[in-house]
């Protein structure tokens, strides 16, 4: 393999600058094309099967909404009607007025003063006829309608109507699409969806209806999937009839001949198999424009392309400078794809514009070599190039990985854009295999979402959910009660100074934390079986035998059944403030619990000295048994429990510690915690990183502290860390750091991530 040293000519530089400039906007533009037509359709569709409206509403908004080609664009499909637009998605959750004015007021977003009457007159229509309204009426009060309330799974639901809130987004995917997964991109771009909707006739024609409880589902599926895929066509069609129009009208040359290879690109992607790089590219930016948005991973994109790529350099067709500059307008066109929960502290959760566009590259082929090549080079170049934080590249390293590959990754790092992030085979492989998959199955994984293991087009987990721990001890500590919102909602009353010794402290806290896990469970079950109801078509048509099974991905066994994670937000928070109850209370008694709780209700205000001494206790992240043991055991606790509880699909829930942004919202409504922490301050970040300002022995004593975690049994655990610029200047620096990231990974860690600040 050479690796060429591809730079950008001034035509391309130009292009980049000229769209990179077009996505940095004051304030984004609501817009209401969506809405109306999804409106218009579903008032026309009463009356017939739910995912048949699902579908001929997805149908109508890629057959008339405004679409446009920006000029010097190359990959042409917007998903708004606006540039850097936002639309409504009137299936998942309500329309919040007050929600849309502060977000206009902070000068987030822009709504026409014209617009208003209308989005209030859609908001109103739409208030019981999304997903979360279905969630809201099987919310018993006694347990479940309480819990959700505490906000220990994130967000704190504020009323029953509400629920987790609406939403604003750029894309065009149909149905509710709150799950987590990679597509079969390899089977649109190598056959087409024309291939696809033969077979779904072929399937539909051999459908009887005798001893066969499933045959009108399957009919219902099936006709949906084919209604949506020749819209999808339809729509490439609309951008292969607008390049031409605007072909004839362009006097630069150089354009011209632009405009008219996108029409005949669009003409014949994605409804039949890609023939080069350029289409493939352009083929699978169509599908992904239609695909769930917010977590809209694209699995092992260097691995899949990259046999087009070497078609056209074997004949001369491209050259590693036109396939750098594809890649960089990848990225931006990225850019476009936005998502904006419609309630403040679910921003807070996801914040930074959080959407998971994950990138899989580099690690081992199915058959264990290693995996590199060219592409996974220029995708970290166009990362450097352009700049932008989405999408997301995670590179998956083995032992074989080239040194000069970590080395690369290290110098996008080390511009400050937080990625790659780092993955080790070692952990990932061994999880999957441990879940029962074939080995060339497990060595072919690719990460969604943030770093969650998934086999394209063959397993499916719903978003992943934030389990507040210190919320949970918190409530414990004030005996059931929830400070913040006033409500009783503990299994059982207690008061924590009557016991005499930390394991019996302990022991009952873990029969809090397994209660509310329970309801955890509970809850996500029932936002699961609600969201069936609007169901993703197109990702459903594009899963492994989506065709023969007829069934949407929400609603089959998967080949590879990863469940639901639920993933821990701030237990390392728990296990330092364990650790001072611990020597303080029970071990030196230098405080009593009664001591302590009037100091966390008074938020340390007048008990600095008793906040002093509980800073000074033994902090996890600096290789101390003292506090790495107790969260040793809270991590087997929780994966313990989890181990217990199942989905609707009858799989087990999977433990991760991931808590990506969630640990600013997770903070802000956990009171004073007995590590030290004040009320409202952000938890530890990630699953297995210190508290901020809490590791002080370096970084090798936060990996051995990490990896006293048994992270085999977790699907995924996130390890941040910290450098000065000055920390990675010279390539020997970097390294050094590329050893480091081996040795943690040849030890079982699962991830580790790098911020530059």
């Amino acid at each position: 393999m050479e690796i060429s040293d591809a730079k950008l000519n001034d035509l391309a530089k130009n292009r980049i600058k000229k769209l990179l400039d077009n996505i940095r906007v004051e304030g984004y533009t609501v817009c209401l094309e969506r809405l109306r037509l999804i409106t218009e359709s579903w008032k026309k569709t009463e009356g017939q099967p739910t995912i048949i409206r699902v579908a001929k509403a997805f149908s109508h908004v890629l057959d008339n909404m405004t679409i446009f080609i920006e000029d010097g664009e190359l990959i042409v499909g917007n998903g708004a009607s606006k540039p850097m637009g936002l639309e409504f998605n009137p299936f998942f959750g309500p329309i919040s007025i007050e929600e849309l004015k502060k977000l206009e007021r902070e000068g987030f977003i822009k709504v026409s003063e014209k617009d208003w009457p209308e989005i209030e007159k859609l908001a109103e229509y739409w208030k019981d006829k999304n997903f979360q309204f279905r969630m809201s009426e099987l919310l018993n009060d006694e347990h479940l309608w309480l819990f959700a309330q505490t906000g220990i799974l994130l967000p704190p639901f504020n009323s029953r109507e509400e629920c987790i809130g609406g939403l604003l987004e750029s894309g065009i995917s149909s149905g509710v699409n709150r799950w987590i997964g990679v597509i079969d991109f390899e089977r649109v771009l190598n056959h087409g969806l024309n291939k696809i909707i033969r077979e779904a006739e072929e399937e539909l024609r051999k459908i009887r209806f005798i001893g066969n409880a499933d045959a009108v589902n399957k009919t219902y599926f099936l006709k949906a999937v084919i209604i949506a895929l020749k819209a999808v066509i339809r729509f490439a069609n609309r951008y292969a009839e607008l390049a031409k129009k605007m072909a004839t009208f362009e006097q630069n040359p150089q354009r011209r001949k632009e405009l008219e290879r996108i029409a005949e690109t669009c003409r014949w992607v994605p409804a039949n198999p890609a023939r080069n790089f350029y289409e493939a590219l352009q083929s699978f930016w169509f599908i992904y424009l239609v695909t769930q948005q917010s977590t809209a991973s694209a699995g092992r994109f260097d691995q899949y392309m990259y046999p087009f790529y070497m078609r056209d350099k074997n004949t001369g067709n491209i050259t590693d400078e036109e396939v750098l500059e594809l890649l960089c307008l990848l990225r931006i066109k990225d850019m476009h794809l936005l998502f904006v929960p419609l309630r403040d502290i679910k921003r807070q959760q996801y914040a930074g514009f959080a959407k998971w566009h994950n990138f899989t590259i580099g690690g081992i082929t199915p058959e264990g070599t290693d995996a590199t090549n060219e592409l996974t080079y220029l995708m970290l170049e166009a990362a450097k190039i352009v700049r932008t934080p989405h999408p997301t590249l995670t590179l998956r390293v083995h032992e074989g990985t080239p040194d000069d590959l970590i080395v690369k990754a290290l110098e996008v790092v080390r511009m400050g854009l937080g990625m790659p992030a780092f993955i080790g085979d070692k952990s990932y492989i061994e999880f999957l295999l441990s879940k029962g998959l074939p080995l060339d199955w497990a060595r072919d994984y690719c990460v969604a979402g943030c770093i969650e293991p998934s086999i394209a087009g063959r397993s499916r987990q719903p978003k992943c959910t934030f389990f507040v721990a210190p919320k949970v001890l918190e409530i414990f500590i004030n005996g059931g009660l929830d400070p913040r919102t006033g409500l009783k909602v503990g299994p059982f009353e207690v008061n924590v100074e009557d016991f005499k010794s930390f394991d019996e402290f302990v022991n009952a806290f873990k029969q809090y934390l397994a209660y509310f896990a329970k309801l955890a469970a509970e809850l996500i079950n029932i936002e699961l079986a609600c969201q069936k109801e609007f169901p993703p078509i197109v990702d459903s048509a594009l899963m492994v035998d989506a065709i023969k099974e007829g069934k949407s991905l929400l609603d089959r066994k998967m080949p590879y059944e990863n469940g639901a994670a639920i993933s821990l937000c701030g237990m390392i928070n728990v296990a330092n403030s364990l650790a001072a109850i611990k020597r303080l209370v029970f071990e030196e008694k230098k405080i009593t619990m009664r001591q302590l709780k009037k100091a966390l209700a008074a938020n340390w205000q007048g008990y600095e000295d008793i906040r002093r001494m509980c800073l000074q206790t033994p902090k996890y992240g600096n290789d101390d048994d003292y506090v790495d043991q107790i969260t040793k055991d809270l991590y087997k606790f929780w994966a313990d429990i989890l181990s217990s509880l199942y989905t609707i699909w009858g799989e087990r829930f999977l433990p991760a510690a991931i808590s990506i942004t969630s640990q600013w919202a997770g903070g802000a409504i956990t009171g004073a915690s007995p590590d030290g922490r004040f009320a409202g301050e952000c938890l530890a970040d990630g699953g297995a990183s210190p508290q901020q300002g809490t590791d002080v022995n370096g970084p090798t004593a936060v990996i051995k502290s990490a990896l006293k975690i048994d992270q085999t049994r977790f699907q995924s655990v996130l390890l941040n860390m910290k450098f000065h610029p000055s920390a990675l200047k010279t390539v020997e620096d970097l390294r050094k750091l590329a050893v480091l990231i081996k040795t943690y990974f040849s030890m079982g860690g699962k991830h580790i991530q790098f911020n530059v600040v």
